[in-house]
């Protein structure tokens, strides 16, 4: 299951810093769906606020507020 992160781009810390929430926050929340939820959107805020906001996908912004609602809302 780690496996996958040997491919993570290490040196760009956009990339890697989600991750490394993702990882974080799966265990310390009992739940997969929860991690994998604050990793949309801590990549979506942590590209916005780097300035490279247009690299991120119109699907990533549907996951992150779907996730920022159910965090909110529910």
């Amino acid at each position: 299951m780690m496996s996958g992160l040997a491919s993570i781009n290490w040196r760009d810390l956009t990339e890697a810093a989600p991750v490394v929430v993702v990882c974080l926050l799966m265990p310390l929340t009992y739940s997969i769906a929860e991690g994998i939820g604050l990793g949309f959107i801590s990549y979506a805020a942590i590209k916005v606020m780097s300035g490279k906001g247009r690299e991120i996908n119109i699907s990533v912004w549907v996951i992150s507020a779907l996730f920022i609602a159910k965090l909110f809302f529910l």
